[in-house]
């Protein structure tokens, strides 16, 4: 129950600011020892999604314990080491705990697109989970056509070839779908082409995309690709698709497929100012600057999407 959460997300950040958490950081202990000392009729079996069930969202604001909102005190997800969440402090223009700064906005471009090559049957006995919506989005080939037809300028005038690696990396994060992609600024085969891992959130209809998640997710990237060396991964660049409103759609309510496309980082760039800085928490705050967002129509529709 959100409620039940609050009121133990309520009573972690008490024990915050009271200074028994001095980096923030909570751990799978803590979250059992707070279940069990508020009387939450909780799970104590999983305390690692705790925070995730919450802030995955678009309630998240609404559930957030109205204490936290009052000295400005939000969290992000931690991994590994039995680490659950970490309270931090707003940003400095910061005005709720979690803003959606990449929902569609006057620049998102609308693209309609096929699905007949999808069967009928799979189309109406489609499921909203992750797994089936990255799924959609491969058949559909949707990061193809987004990096092919909408990157912006010389990314998409030097795109060579994109392909599909994996669906489900089993990481922390987890990776929805990873694709492969070469770029070269050169006809001539002697010139060696970039290659860029691209790896894929997918989130369903009323969740958020969570800055912080993809972050981790470009850092993971990084580690599972640092042993390749031919060809090697010299870039990675981060998607980002949910189930959003067609705002234009005349009569029944329409959903399409919301595609947002991040700029690319450097492996040099990424070791240098992030991987190997001593401050801990320089991760977040790389920037994710997103370059295109396209709104993908779909036709004829597809059930489970709407």
């Amino acid at each position: 129950m959100p409620s039940e959460k609050t009121q133990v997300l309520e009573y972690l950040g008490k024990r915050y600011l009271a200074g028994d958490f001095p980096d923030g950081i909570i751990r799978n202990d803590d979250v059992v020892d707070a279940i069990r000392v508020t009387g939450a009729s909780l799970s104590k079996s999983n305390p690692a999604n705790f925070l995730k069930d919450v802030i995955r969202k678009t309630s998240a604001n609404q559930n957030w314990p109205t204490l936290l909102k009052e000295e400005r005190v939000t969290a992000r997800q931690r991994y590994g080491e039995k680490r659950v969440m970490q309270f931090i402090p707003y940003g400095e223009d910061q005005n709720v705990p979690f803003p959606d700064p990449f929902e569609p906005d006057e620049a998102t471009r609308v693209h309609l697109v096929q699905t007949a090559s999808l069967p009928y049957v799979a189309r109406h006995l489609g499921r909203s989970e992750e797994t089936w919506l990255t799924q959609i989005a491969v058949n559909l080939r949707l990061v193809e056509t987004q990096l092919a037809l909408f990157s912006e300028g010389d990314q998409r005038e030097h795109l060579r070839d994109i392909y599909h690696l994996q669906t489900g990396i089993k990481t922390q994060p987890e990776i929805d779908a990873s694709f492969i992609a070469s770029y070269t600024s050169s006809d001539d085969e002697q010139i060696l082409p970039d290659y860029t891992f691209i790896t894929c959130e997918v989130k369903q209809r009323n969740e958020r995309i969570l800055p912080d998640q993809i972050r981790e997710q470009i850092a993971k990237a990084f580690d599972i690709t640092a042993s390749l060396v031919d060809p090697a991964i010299a870039y990675v660049k981060a998607l980002a698709m949910k189930v959003v409103p067609v705002p234009a759609a005349v009569g029944q309510r329409e959903f399409g497929v919301y595609v947002v496309e991040f700029n690319s980082i450097a492996r040099d760039e990424f070791d240098q100012e992030y991987r190997n800085s001593p401050d801990p928490e320089a991760l977040y705050r790389m920037p994710l600057a997103r370059c295109a967002t396209t709104l993908f129509r779909l036709s004829p529709r597809i059930k489970a999407i709407g």
